[in-house]
């Protein structure tokens, strides 16, 4: 909850995405004002309908802004998901004069989604926040220059601006259909066999409820005792084909069909496990979701989807 703090209004851009909507819903559950930013406004208005929301548009928010409004913080969820490097450009470009802007309004705290993907992911050992930043793609190359944009702006401005990167551990949820859990929750769910190449390959995935909650947890801190990057994952780890083995031991239970494994040999070098104990400790606190209870409730929502012809 808000203890007892006068209620902040946060702008969140990135609003409509898969980390921004659930960001949104908590802050409303926790009574904050929230502006939301997004190109997509039809999508928030399906969503949410409560009077603490405001939705502007991405291309003419800052005329929507009231000039008495005063807003508190800044999170910056958008950029686009994507190798194409005209579209990472054109992110790099969006979150420059979303910065210039904010800071132009008076925001004066900035959290920025950066990603894991600024660190090496052929790494042996999880990356903290003094790991070397070795980007392995245009994603994580731009994703590394927003920060640097980030910094330079709020650092150079003439106002105290406390700001912060937030590399973010890969994402899970229930509608992220991409995402190796549930891809293979829902092939266990038809009978499918698993195939697993390697199998050795460290994963760790953070819920986005987890990540929802552990920005508002930063936005209810004090942000002068801010760093200005943190990682952001998940304690718990496994590999490919432990994940597999959960899997099917868990579809066991909910009495599916026997789900068929077979290991390939391929390569185990892929690492994406990040050291988030800086965060734990400065935010008192730690994520909720084991990768068992993200299966587990895989099972449920696509069981509960199937059962009703969804």
């Amino acid at each position: 909850m808000n203890k007892g703090r006068t209620t902040q209004t946060i702008l969140v851009s990135g609003a409509s995405g898969f980390l921004g909507s659930e960001l949104v819903r908590q802050l409303l559950d926790e009574n904050y004002n929230v502006i939301a930013m997004s190109s997509r406004k039809e999508v928030l208005y399906s969503k949410f309908g409560n009077s603490k929301l405001k939705i502007v548009n991405t291309n003419s928010w800052k005329s929507e802004i009231v000039k008495s409004e005063q807003i508190d913080v800044l999170v910056n969820c958008a950029f686009p998901r994507t190798s194409d490097a005209e579209q990472l450009a054109k992110g790099l470009f969006f979150t420059e004069n979303l910065v210039k802007d904010s800071l132009n309004l008076g925001i004066k705290k900035i959290i920025n989604i950066s990603s894991q993907s600024v660190y090496s992911q052929q790494a042996k050992a999880a990356a903290n926040e003094n790991s070397p930043v070795i980007p392995e793609s245009f994603y994580g190359m731009t994703k590394f220059a927003s920060e640097r944009i980030v910094a330079a702006l709020c650092e150079s401005s003439n106002e105290k601006i406390t700001y912060s990167n937030i590399r973010l551990a890969s994402l899970s949820g229930i509608e992220l259909e991409v995402r190796m859990t549930n891809r293979f929750v829902k092939r266990a769910l038809s009978g499918e066999q698993l195939t697993v190449n390697g199998g050795k390959q460290n994963l760790s995935y953070l819920h986005v409820k987890d990540a929802s909650s552990a920005i508002i947890a930063m936005i209810d801190s004090d942000s002068f005792a801010w760093n200005h990057a943190y990682n952001l994952g998940n304690y718990d780890n496994c590999t490919v084909l432990e994940l597999a083995e959960t899997i099917v031991d868990i579809a066991k239970e909910n009495s599916v069909k026997e789900v068929k494994l077979e290991i390939l040999k391929g390569q185990d070098n892929f690492n994406n496990l990040i050291n988030s104990e800086l965060f734990y400790k400065d935010f008192k606190w730690k994520p909720h979701y084991t990768m068992t209870l993200m299966v587990r409730e895989l099972f449920e929502y696509y069981q509960s989807k199937y059962q009703t012809g969804g």
